[in-house]
C-alpha cells in the first residue's frame, strides 16, 4: 500500500461533482468542448512536446474503461475529438476494457506480464498494487515542467508524496463528495420532528420515525458499503476528528477510545431500528429508492447523488452529520472521497514517457472540461471553464463545505489496501447485525491495520 501522506486540516476550500461511477453523462455539446478547449489553457502545455520532431507521429496505447457513461462520453467526445488540435503528433491506440472485474482483470493481466499501456486509467486499489510492481511512471518530473500543476486551485491533488513522487494524474474531480443526511423536509415536518445536531437527537429522531412505522434511515448494508465508505469514519469524526486523521496517517489504531466509542454509536442506530429490516442484504439502488419512494425519511449517501435526490424528491435537503461530543462543531469537519492514486498513470517501461505522461495530463484535462461543461460541476483543475446553474441545494452543499476548517478524506478510498477493504467489509456487516461487539470488532481488525501501511 503506499502510505498516504499528503492530508492536512484546513485544505483548500472545495466542491462537490457528480461521481465517475454514479451518474451517466448529460447530453452531448461537442462545439461547446471544443470551444472550451481551444479557449482554456488547461492541456495545451503538452502540445509542443508531443514529440521532438513534427513529421513523426508517435503512437500511445490507452487503456480506457468502457462500461460507464461518463468514461465514454469523456474519451469519445472529448479525448478523441481534442488529441488531434491538442496532439496532433500523437497516434492513439484505444485499447476498451470494459468495466468492473472484466477491466480488473485485463489490468492485472498486463501488471503480470510488465508489459503494461502507454497510459490507462485506474482505481486506487487497481493502481496501488501496479505501482508496487514497479510498473508505473513517475509523473513528478513531466507535471512540474508542464506547468501541469500550476492549474489546480487544490495543489494536494497534485503534490508528490513523501518519496518526491507522483504515480497519478487526475482533473481533482471524486476529492469533492462528502457524504450527507439526507432527509424529507415534509416529513419531518409531518411528524413534528426537529433537525438533530447531536447524535443523541438523532437516535430519539429515529426511536420516533420507527414507532410512527416510517423507516427512520436509509443506508447500503450489503457487503457493509455505508459503514466502510463513511459511517465508521463519520462516527469517529463526531467525536474527534483528530483521531480520524492520525488513522488515516498511521498514528493510531483501532483500539483508539474514540473508535471504540464509534462502533458503538453505529451499534446503537441498529438497537434503536434506524434501518430497515435485513439491512445488510439492501444494495445500493434498492437504498436510494426506499428514500426517493419515500419509505424512508433519511437516507445516508455521498452528495454524488444529489442531482438524482434532488429531482426524485424535490422535498430533500441534508443534515451535517450530529455532533456526538459537546464543544465539537459539527460544521467544523468534513470527509472527502477521492485517492491520490485514482486516475491516468503511465507506464515506467514506456517506449516515449514523456509524450505518454503529456497524454495523460492531457486526459485528465478533458475529464475537467466534460465534469465543468456536461455536468455543471467544479473541479481542483481549473479549465477556464465557468461552471453556471448550481442548483440551490447543491450550492448549499458547497457553501458548507467550503466553510469546514478541516477537510479528511474517506479512508476507505485512500488508506485502505486491499486486505484491509475485504476484512472491514466482513466486520461491518457484523456490525449492522447489533449482535458484534466493539471489543471483537477491535481485535479482529487491528492485526489486519498493523500490516495496511506496509
Amino acid at each position: 500500500m503506499i502510505k498516504l501522506t499528503k492530508l492536512a486540516s484546513g485544505v483548500v476550500a472545495i466542491a462537490m461533482v457528480f461521481s465517475l461511477t454514479a451518474c451517466g453523462g448529460g447530453n452531448e455539446k461537442g462545439s461547446d468542448s471544443t470551444k472550451a478547449a481551444e479557449t482554456s489553457a488547461a492541456g495545451a502545455a503538452q502540445t509542443s512536446q508531443a514529440t521532438a520532431n513534427d513529421n513523426e507521429r508517435v503512437k500511445i496505447k490507452f487503456l480506457s474503461l468502457s462500461a460507464d457513461d461518463n468514461r465514454n462520453n469523456i474519451r469519445d467526445k472529448y479525448i478523441k475529438v481534442n488529441v488531434e488540435k491538442e496532439m496532433p503528433n500523437v497516434e492513439v491506440e484505444y485499447d476498451l476494457g470494459g468495466g468492473g472485474q472484466d477491466y480488473a482483470n485485463k489490468l492485472k493481466a498486463y501488471n503480470a506480464s510488465g508489459d503494461m499501456p502507454d497510459v490507462w486509467f485506474s482505481e486506487q486499489n487497481l493502481s496501488s498494487v501496479v505501482v508496487e510492481a514497479g510498473n508505473a511512471l513517475d509523473l513528478a518530473p513531466y507535471v512540474q515542467k508542464s506547468g501541469f500543476d500550476k492549474k489546480f486551485k487544490m495543489q494536494e491533488v497534485v503534490t508528490p508524496d513523501k518519496d518526491g513522487k507522483l504515480y497519478c494524474v487526475q482533473p481533482g474531480a471524486d476529492q469533492y463528495f462528502t457524504p450527507r443526511l439526507w432527509y424529507h423536509k415534509d416529513v419531518f415536518a409531518k411528524n413534528n420532528i426537529q433537525v438533530p445536531t447531536t447524535f443523541d437527537e438523532l437516535i430519539k429522531v429515529c426511536e420516533t420515525l420507527k414507532g410512527k412505522g416510517i423507516v427512520p434511515m436509509s443506508i447500503v448494508g450489503k457487503d457493509g458499503w455505508t459503514p466502510n465508505l463513511h459511517m465508521l469514519q463519520t462516527m469517529i469524526m463526531a467525536e474527534d476528528p483528530q483521531v480520524a486523521l492520525d488513522l488515516t496517517n498511521n498514528k493510531t489504531d483501532f483500539s483508539n477510545p474514540v473508535v471504540k466509542s464509534a462502533l458503538g454509536r453505529i451499534q446503537k442506530l441498529v438497537q434503536a431500528g434506524a434501518f430497515a429490516p435485513g439491512v445488510t442484504n439492501i444494495d445500493y439502488g434498492p437504498a436510494v429508492e426506499m428514500y426517493t419512494s419515500g419509505k424512508a425519511a433519511m437516507l445516508a449517501m455521498f452528495t454524488w447523488e444529489t442531482g438524482n435526490l434532488e429531482k426524485a424528491s424535490p422535498d430533500t435537503d441534508f443534515i451535517v452529520w450530529p455532533s456526538a461530543k459537546d464543544g465539537n462543531d459539527a460544521n467544523a469537519s468534513i470527509q472527502f472521497w477521492g485517492a491520490p492514486l485514482s486516475g491516468y498513470l503511465v507506464s515506467a517501461n514506456s517506449k516515449n514517457p514523456e509524450v505518454a505522461a503529456n497524454f495523460a495530463m492531457f486526459c485528465a484535462t478533458q475529464d475537467a472540461l466534460y465534469y465543468n461543461i456536461e455536468q455543471k460541476a467544479p473541479t481542483a483543475l481549473d479549465t477556464g471553464v465557468k461552471v453556471e446553474g448550481i442548483s440551490p441545494l447543491l450550492q448549499k452543499s458547497l457553501d458548507q463545505f467550503d466553510a469546514a476548517s478541516v477537510k479528511i478524506p474517506s479512508m476507505w478510498a485512500a488508506t485502505f489496501n486491499t486486505k484491509m477493504s475485504a476484512e472491514i467489509s466482513t466486520l461491518n456487516s457484523k456490525l449492522l447485525t447489533g449482535k458484534f461487539s466493539a471489543d471483537d470488532y477491535i481485535k479482529a481488525i487491528n492485526p489486519v491495520w498493523a500490516e495496511n501501511f506496509k
